[in-house]
């Protein structure tokens, strides 16, 4: 008779779950968590599908179709918690942390000489992803740095990789892409970095983990899969916080296919702050909130406590142990 190991893993019942992406090297934990078996350890599948902001992943997630997602805090998020629509912020998954200036601001390549700061911005075309999400802010609160605010400069949506076209053909002069594009806008010659945006907006919560109310609801589940995201984040910090060589080759190799990124990039690339227990920055999105009222794309405050609910990464902590 074959011999029964001493301590069996627990076996659980398998679950797939729906989840969105926006493909970008805040999904990290993600990919790690993914590609070690981390969700597998726990019995959860994961299906995913990229949207190019989370703002997008709202409706699905307000209906179930997602069980999970994440990215940019919106106004769309804020205005759907105000409408009855309960989904849960549940994790950080990006945060501007000193030394994590993931986001930057970019500016073209010949109007380096021109533009040396904020004050030098007033009515020139300036790209982000999206509106009334947490770059937007993030940009308004760098433009106050040179006594301009959003509305003294001409903002254009486009989706990161489409930055990089439009400054090459002149369409844009400045860009506030997250990494990859960052490192990318640099390598093709196109743009410089003025100035990394964890220097003005330090510790901005940028994205979260969000999931569905019913989702949310399936407590067991659930913790199952922050249990994995959590030991993704740890891993994430082993590599880029501690930088512990051994974890780094391992994530950047993870990385660098999840994202179909040349890993010279991973040696200029900053990277996303991460918590390891999950913790997500409340006043950050207290202060991104009031933004969102005073611009008039939220109709009014919800309580951010209780849209924050840390009760699943708490759960996760407690199986896991504090990080080390």
């Amino acid at each position: 008779p074959t011999a029964v190991p001493p301590t069996a893993a627990p076996t659980f019942a398998p679950v797939t779950l729906k989840i969105g992406q926006v493909g970008s090297i805040s999904d990290g934990a993600i990919f790690i968590a993914d590609a070690k078996g981390f969700f597998k350890e726990q019995g959860i599948t994961l299906d995913s599908t990229t949207f190019q902001s989370a703002a997008l992943m709202i409706a699905p997630l307000g209906t179930n179709e997602l069980q999970v997602g994440g990215g940019a805090v919106s106004a769309g998020l804020l205005n759907a918690y105000a409408r009855g629509i309960n989904l849960a912020i549940v994790a950080d998954k990006a945060t501007l942390s000193p030394g994590n200036g993931y986001e930057a601001v970019i500016v073209r390549k010949d109007l380096v000489d021109k533009i040396k700061s904020a004050k030098d911005m007033k009515g020139l075309n300036i790209a982000i992803a999206l509106r009334d999400i947490t770059p937007e802010v993030s940009l308004n609160t760098y433009l106050k740095t040179g006594g301009l605010t959003i509305n003294d400069v001409n903002v254009v949506t486009l989706a990161f990789p489409d930055m990089i076209a439009a400054m090459q053909n002149k369409a844009i002069d400045v860009a506030v892409p997250t990494e990859p594009t960052v490192s990318r806008m640099v390598s093709a010659g196109v743009g410089t970095v003025l100035i990394r945006s964890d220097a003005f907006a330090p510790n901005e919560q940028t994205a979260v983990i969000l999931f569905s109310e019913k989702f949310a609801a399936q407590k067991d589940v659930a913790t199952r899969f922050m249990v994995a995201y959590l030991k993704g984040t740890r891993l994430y910090n082993d590599a880029f916080t501690k930088k512990d060589p051994k974890a780094r080759a391992e994530v950047v190799d993870i990385l660098a296919k999840a994202t179909k990124l040349e890993t010279a990039l991973f040696d200029t690339m900053y990277f996303p702050g991460l918590d390891p227990n999950g913790k997500v920055n409340v006043a950050s999105l207290e202060e991104v909130q009031q933004y969102f009222i005073a611009k008039g794309s939220q109709q009014k405050a919800v309580d951010l406590n209780k849209v924050v609910d840390m009760s699943f990464a708490d759960a996760a902590v407690k199986i896991l142990g504090p990080y080390k």
